[in-house]
């Protein structure tokens, strides 16, 4: 008897197989509205208008955008992303106290987020230390969750996923041979599905302006002690312990840059940083919101900084357009604050992942007056601000470098704006964390470790390695260049 299919998107069902679900989703939202919208929100979808008023359809560069099918999430992936992403998803969703999983093994011990590992959760805006428990999975995400699994691996000869592999091979080409000059405008492959968009919907807008950005300080540390205690690591850098994780509110959509920019600027705002850096009081030790983010943006183009910015992307203020590394390289340099970017890309993805790890575990070693945390001293805790990170289609914040045991594999840690911190990180923030002054000089000294039992489950959502990693051949990375801390 034939399993019973369900679309990801409306939910209808039906029991001819494979065939009639990609035939049913080819026909009703090959690029249509994302059906779990409520009549209300038809403005977040609908074609934006050009600056004439016509309609958009949007199909300059669009490389293959696919939006998350889970309900709030809101944001539009690259094909080769969904599945990774998805698995974030599931994870989230997982009651903690049903987590049993096998002792970490430190050879074969899993650097990319599966199934059956312990999950970023997703805590609620206003996070509350009293209670760390998740929240029970909803069935109707678990069900399109399943779903998309089971279409995307699907044989790419059928109708819906040939259409959409060509798509992602056509952009993959043309990036391969791009000849546009800076300056030229951008399209939807770049800025995102809103590129044309003259002004964000007003709830959208009410909504940032209310509840402004998830925001967790102490995760650093909390980092440090499931870093210590997992028998996968050989060992680790982490930032300064004052980087707070800033991750999206639900139904935002895609504000990751701002997102990013954000995390750098909880390090400048605090002190000694707010008084010591250049510029840095210029923030007024505030984390800027995303409007006050566009208006930095738009007074450097004013002034003649990255200024093809506003040629390429059209304007940014009240829109949902994506940014990127030249738009925090022109805020900051606005401010007259001292970091720099940094472009690593090779015609081989392995060889433009491993010229990244180098570069990045390179700049968290630079710093001779880094901590050695703990029992073990296989955690280094540095003075220096995290990393700005950028590849196709998303940015990250990178908080540290890791070295797995035995295989020697080299990850990345990062804050990913798009999930917030799993229920047994924020259990352990402000628990047996001495110190987050970098200058006191007893940081780590006397610490006895947590002794987590899975520390790896906790910390796979902050993990990236070269299962990741490998979609890629370029990357940027913004870096702090001032003096040494």
């Amino acid at each position: 008897m034939t399993d019973t299919m369900e679309c990801p998107f409306c939910g209808w069902k039906t029991k001819e197989g494979e065939y009639q679900m990609l035939l049913h989703m080819e026909t009703l939202h090959a690029e249509g509205e994302p059906p779990f919208l409520a009549a209300a929100d038809q403005d977040r979808t609908s074609p934006s208008p050009n600056s004439n008023g016509t309609a958009n359809t949007g199909n300059d560069d669009d490389p293959g955008y696919v939006e998350c099918p889970v309900e709030g999430c809101g944001e539009f992936l690259l094909l080769s992303q969904v599945e990774y992403h998805l698995e974030l998803h599931t994870t989230e969703e997982t009651d903690v106290h049903d987590y049993h999983p096998p002792p970490p093994d430190p050879i074969t011990a899993v650097s990319e987020p599966t199934a059956s590992s312990s999950p970023l959760s997703n805590a609620p805006e206003s996070v509350s230390k009293s209670s760390h428990k998740a929240s029970e999975p909803s069935t109707r995400h678990s069900k399109a969750i399943s779903a998309w699994k089971r279409l995307l691996k699907m044989p790419s000869s059928s109708s819906y996923s040939h259409r959409i592999l060509w798509r992602r091979h056509d952009s993959k080409t043309s990036g391969d041979s791009e000849s546009k000059t800076r300056g030229t405008r951008l399209g939807r492959k770049h800025l995102g599905r809103y590129a044309h968009e003259d002004r964000m919907p007003d709830w959208l807008a009410d909504l940032l302006r209310k509840k402004g950005q998830v925001q967790t300080a102490g995760v650093v540390p909390v980092l440090a002690q499931l870093l210590e205690s997992s028998l996968s690591t050989h060992h680790a850098y982490l930032c300064h312990p004052c980087v707070h994780h800033i991750s999206k509110l639900k139904r935002e959509g895609g504000f990751c840059g701002y997102r990013n920019i954000q995390m750098l600027c909880s390090y400048l705002t605090q002190p000694p940083q707010s008084t010591t850096i250049p510029n840095a009081h210029k923030l007024a030790s505030q984390i800027p919101t995303i409007f006050q983010i566009q208006d930095y943006i738009e007074a450097a183009w004013d002034n003649n900084i990255s200024a093809t910015g506003r040629a390429e992307t059209g304007g940014i203020r009240n829109t949902r357009k994506y940014i990127g590394t030249p738009e925090a390289v022109a805020m900051f340099r606005y401010l007259g604050v001292p970091f720099a970017a940094q472009s690593i890309k090779d015609k081989s993805p392995a060889k433009a992942v491993e010229m990244l790890l180098r570069t990045v575990e390179e700049y968290f070693r630079s710093d001779d007056k880094a901590i050695v945390r703990g029992e073990g001293g296989k955690v280094r805790l540095t003075g220096l601000p995290p990393l700005y990170f950028q590849h196709l289609g998303h940015s990250m914040t990178i908080v540290g470098f890791e070295r797995g045991a035995g295989t020697g594999e080299g990850r990345l840690l990062v804050f990913d704006p798009h999930f917030k911190d799993c229920y047994q990180v924020l259990g352990m923030v402000g628990i047996n964390n001495n110190s987050n002054n970098i200058g006191d000089g007893k940081r780590g000294a006397g610490v006895v470790p947590v002794r987590y039992p899975y520390p790896d489950g906790a910390l796979k959502g902050y993990r990236r390695g070269g299962g990741y990693l490998g979609d890629f051949k370029e990357f940027e990375l913004l870096k702090w260049v001032g003096l040494n801390c």
